[in-house]
């Protein structure tokens, strides 16, 4: 299974971390590096732990006592915090660089999922027993709070287009589907924002950067998954970066969900998951 077959489908949370590592290691990369972008909630620890598992520890240089880590931001919504990928690029250069060098960059948005009758709910979780929205960041942004970093996150979505208006409008995105959707969206301009970054750095050795956008699925009665938004290919071994992108857009009036055999599907008006 190739890469890109995760892209729109959930899996196992694990998948796209192991597959990543095979597609990795057949390049055999002078070096790896890595950097993850996750929210703040308590939620997403099994996000992080599964990445540190099955790519991180296994491919990862040791940096103290043998113990290998990301570069790791985490703040309210997933933010791709502007200069982090130059740092997490610098921190990765081996003293003598012969080769190329490799640096992931995964930036996992999330959504709370819950099983009905009638078909999966997305947005809310019991949280301590107190209903509570998940991803709560993109939902007070949606309910319009004025919070520094979710004005942040506002400014990001009116970018090109109204998305905030679009995600409210139920006539453009069923209400059953807009945290799911506003989620996705989330990580496709998180991940486009370290792309732009990326635009202005050259690497300080030839490198080829994966950017992956990523949401989470936050489950309380089975173990969480996660769809891949789509992928990302910078390569950085000549003069200019030569940029790839497959995968869904940014237009959440494009989106369409659908559950198929129990698996969440999510594809647009230019991507459809296989």
């Amino acid at each position: 299974m190739k890469l890109q077959s995760l892209i729109g489908r959930e899996n196992a949370l694990e998948e796209s971390s192991l597959m990543l590592r095979v597609f990795v290691e057949q390049l055999h990369p002078a070096i790896v590096g890595a950097l993850l972008v996750t929210c703040s909630d308590e939620t997403e620890r099994s996000c992080e732990e599964a990445f540190q598992r099955c790519f991180v520890s296994p491919l990862l240089p040791p940096l103290k006592r043998e113990e290998r880590g990301a570069f790791h931001t985490c703040n309210l919504g997933a933010r791709y915090e502007w200069g982090s990928i130059r740092i997490a690029e610098e921190h990765f250069t081996p003293p003598h660089p012969q080769g190329v060098k490799m640096l992931v960059v995964k930036i996992n948005s999330h959504v709370a999922i819950r099983r009905r009758a009638d078909g999966p709910e997305f947005g809310w979780l019991q949280r301590y027993g107190v209903e509570s929205a998940c991803c709560g960041a993109l939902a007070a942004m949606l309910e319009g709070s004025t919070l520094s970093a979710i004005r942040e996150l506002a400014h990001l979505f009116a970018e090109g287009r109204n998305r905030q208006h679009i995600l409210s409008d139920m006539r453009q995105v069923p209400l059953e589907h807009r945290a799911l959707v506003a989620a996705a969206v989330n990580a496709r301009l998180q991940v486009e924002r370290a792309v732009m970054d990326l635009m202005e750095h050259a690497p300080r050795s030839p490198a080829i950067f994966l950017l992956l956008p990523c949401v989470t699925f936050n489950r309380f009665d089975a173990p969480d998954t996660e769809l891949v938004v789509g992928l990302y290919a910078v390569d950085w071994t000549g003069k200019t970066p030569a940029v790839k992108y497959q995968g869904l857009g940014s237009d959440p009036a494009s989106y369409h969900v659908r559950c198929e055999q129990q698996t969440i599907l999510v594809g647009d008006a230019s991507f459809t998951p296989h």
